[in-house]
């Protein structure tokens, strides 16, 4: 069966940089809601996105942001079931104070929690606060991440950690006490190199690569390609990694509907902030990340399945069979509206829900 996941509202403006969606504030309440809907339409997981610096523009675009460690500590105890999974910049948090506290919250909702590893291409983000280490941590940063996910496992495996490497170094450091759950690791790899870190490191690696908007021949295309080089390196090492969908949702009655609604959306394009998202963007010579926000930079990179409810549920199947999705994750123009249509209008028709996938 198909995993749904909820991508949070963390951040002003959600994940389309336009003049014409909600401004989508990122309030304590708004997140606390969206995540208590989607457990009750029953949503598996929601993941909040880490982010320091905004793109300005006319809708002062992720300029206001929640954290996402401390959101993820107070979403715990109001939720029952869904998993929760805040993400973590490895320049901004060292690995052993990221250990305690995922343990921490781990105790809170043990089963349930799970982190983000995020290795860092926004340079102005961490430039700000002194931490930049260089633009050679364009190329470094998955061998930077992958010290960082030893550190992590060795602390939470074992509650002591020794260890020295290039990027860090670890004297018989202790975390006690130690999670009592497996805490799962979800990277964010498209690049050769960053598949093969998800690939030896992760546990999931969730993809936004695709084609044009609404090309959804594209997505399957490229997702599937994802998913075949991820499991290529993970298969050797014994290990099960995950593949998860992340797209972008503008739904309504009928296709030309949405296609209404989604014109509209691009009509109000935030130019200013799109400058500067791209001009970031620019820096990243890799071909992950970075180079999706280049090609589709007002959805923020991510695949935009447009669509009557239907046509959208029927993409979603398609893409669990024929990209081998594990799980999709959601975003919306509109989360207080969008999110229940989806539950809705959406969800029941989708058989991807039902574990219908073909031999």
């Amino acid at each position: 069966m198909l995993e749904i996941g909820i991508f949070l509202p963390i951040a002003k403006g959600g994940f389309i940089v336009s003049r014409n969606v909600p401004p989508t504030w990122p309030t304590w309440e708004l997140n606390r809601d969206v995540v208590l809907r989607s457990e009750a339409m029953g949503f598996d997981f929601a993941l909040s996105m880490v982010k320091f610096r905004g793109f300005g523009g006319e809708t002062e675009y992720w300029d206001y942001a929640l954290d996402s460690f401390t959101l993820t500590a107070s979403l715990a105890p109001v939720t029952e079931r869904i998993r929760l999974v805040p993400s973590v910049t490895n320049l901004s948090l060292h690995p052993a104070v990221a250990a305690r506290m995922a343990a921490t919250i781990e105790a809170v909702c043990p089963g349930r929690f799970g982190l983000n590893i995020v290795s860092g291409w926004y340079k102005d983000e961490f430039h700000q606060m002194g931490l930049w280490p260089g633009d050679q941590h364009f190329e470094t940063r998955y061998d930077y991440a992958t010290e960082y996910v030893r550190v992590l496992r060795d602390l939470w495996e074992t509650g002591r950690c020794d260890f020295r490497g290039e990027f860090f170094t670890l004297r018989e450091a202790l975390i006690q006490p130690v999670p009592t759950t497996p805490i799962p690791l979800v990277c964010a790899g498209q690049s050769e190199r960053g598949v093969r870190f998800t690939a030896e490191c992760g546990d999931r690696n969730f993809v936004i690569a695709g084609g044009n908007v609404g090309d959804v021949e594209a997505d399957i295309r490229t997702m599937r390609d994802i998913t075949t080089r991820l499991q290529g390196y993970a298969r050797p090492l014994g290990r099960q990694v995950g593949t998860i969908g992340l797209f972008n949702i503008i739904a309504a009655e009928s296709d030309r509907e949405a296609q209404q609604r989604f014109d509209h959306i691009v009509a109000g394009a935030d130019e200013g902030a799109l400058a500067q998202l791209v001009d970031q963007a620019e820096l990243d010579p890799s071909e992950g990340m970075s180079e999706s926000l280049k090609r589709k930079s007002m959805f923020m990179g991510l695949p935009t399945l447009v669509g009557a409810y239907a046509t959208v549920a029927g993409y979603l199947d398609r893409l669990y069979e024929e990209a081998h999705l594990d799980a999709c994750m959601f975003a919306f123009p509109d989360f207080e509206r969008d999110l229940d249509e989806f539950g809705e209008r959406i969800l029941p028709q989708m058989a991807s829900r039902r574990g219908d996938r073909e031999a």
